[in-house]
């Protein structure tokens, strides 16, 4: 999903930085209002190895049931909210270039969020089962499609008018639709998966006492919540860079597509850990918790190190994938040594998190994550980016990264802390 925004940024990049700037105000905007439901739909994976660690497997038909009526609903409201925002896009104060882009394509991107949301319905009820290699080849293979329609659509070939930044819009949609079908046809369908689409539907007819809405909002509320005050931190940075001017958001997008690219790879160290420690949490295996814990730690740490060495060593020419503009150039390559610090926070904190949904510790997470980035990293990220010396290596976006630097630093430390406490003290 994310490497899809990757290559979206890496061939708008060709139409100009005007381009490059609207699609990183849209996507990060876009991915700031689903991230909650994204974030909630993370507690159905966990709530499957919670009954399968307890071998309560006659319920699995009945979560989901509700798991799907819930993504179903939450998906409405935040598409609701996205066509709010498209037709008041003017309060986020950018330039009137950008503005002219980014309308048009955040409308679009507003209706590929039904279907992104059903595949993720999908896609971690399978993750719950230790299913992930369906998932990963559908992901890879809407990926290519994602890539093939872009080169249609944004630059006119095979007969198609070049619509430009719109024609990744409609890629996305076209990409999602293929991810969302495909998916509920290997949840249903695969022999892996305890649950059959005659099953599924048999369920909607059943009147009886159990429902799971209780237990996904328990979990997936504050998780949402959690994965909504990262994704918001860095969107709210996407709008102060455009504040900043069109070249500094062009900046900030191609690193953050970089930087989002290595992250997911601790993001699946962390949803794999997760699983692991939830099953061990239902069958109460105290051992199997901490060793799926620590060695999730382990090796997020070991990932993340190598992809900071990437981004320290070959920030240029990462930053020449996206722009050849010099000054776009000069900044987004400086900006990657700043990620390259923050790689092993970032992935720390992204595995502190999905372990401590495993043993269902998700409210003071939420409350540390909330303090890390809006009470710390937002307000030092802004003051930096307008007080000091134009000539301080921390003025301008620069001083932006810095601040979200320092807030991933204090939630890794905060989240793996609690982890070692919570298993100490019981």
């Amino acid at each position: 999903m994310v490497f899809t925004g990757f290559f979206d940024t890496l061939m708008v990049g060709k139409l100009g930085y005007e381009s490059l700037a609207a699609a990183g105000i849209c996507n990060g905007v876009f991915f700031f209002i689903s991230v909650f439901p994204i974030g909630v739909s993370m507690a159905y994976a966990t709530i499957v190895g919670i009954l399968q660690g307890k071998g309560k497997t006659s319920n699995y038909r009945l979560l989901a049931r509700d798991s799907f009526i819930t993504t179903i609903g939450l998906s409405l409201v935040a598409s609701a909210v996205i066509y709010g925002l498209v037709t008041h896009f003017s309060i986020l104060g950018q330039t009137a270039q950008v503005q002219e882009l980014a309308v048009p394509y955040m409308s679009l991107l507003m209706w590929s969020l039904l279907p992104m949301m059903v595949f993720f319905f999908a896609k971690n009820m399978c993750d719950g089962f230790s299913f992930t290699i369906g998932g990963m080849v559908i992901t890879l293979t809407a990926l290519v499609l994602n890539i093939f329609l872009n080169w249609v659509f944004i630059y006119g070939n095979l007969g198609s008018e070049a619509y430009g930044l719109n024609g990744a819009g409609y890629a996305t949609i076209l990409s999602r639709i293929f991810l969302a079908v495909s998916m509920l046809l290997v949840f249903f369908y695969s022999k892996r998966i305890p649950i059959s689409w005659h099953q599924f539907i048999a369920s909607f007819s059943e009147s009886g006492r159990i429902s799971f809405y209780k237990r996904i909002f328990a979990i997936g509320f504050p998780s949402g919540l959690q994965y909504f005050f990262e994704v918001a931190a860095f969107a709210g940075a996407a709008v102060m860079a455009g504040w900043l001017g069109a070249q500094e958001l062009a900046a900030h997008n191609l690193a953050i597509t970089l930087a989002s690219v290595t992250y997911m790879f601790a993001g699946g160290i962390s949803a794999g850990s997760s699983i692991c420690v939830a099953k061990a949490y239902g069958n109460k295996n105290k051992e199997n918790i901490k060793a799926y814990g620590y060695n999730g730690l382990k090796l997020g740490f070991i990932v993340t190190v190598l992809f900071a060495l990437g981004f320290y060593v070959f920030n240029k020419p990462l930053a020449a994938l996206f722009t050849s503009e010099p000054t776009v150039l000069k900044m987004g390559a400086e900006l990657l040594i700043i990620a390259a610090i923050f790689q092993l926070s970032d992935g720390i904190q992204a595995i502190g998190v999905g372990i401590l949904r495993g043993i269902e510790d998700v409210i003071m997470p939420s409350a540390l994550i909330f303090i890390a980035y809006w009470i710390i990293a937002m307000p030092i990220g802004y003051y930096l980016s307008h007080y000091g010396s134009p000539d301080a290596v921390y003025y301008g976006v620069n001083g932006i990264w810095i601040g979200l630097c320092i807030g991933l630093t204090i939630s890794a430390g905060f989240l793996s802390y609690r982890f070692y406490y919570l298993l100490r003290s019981t």
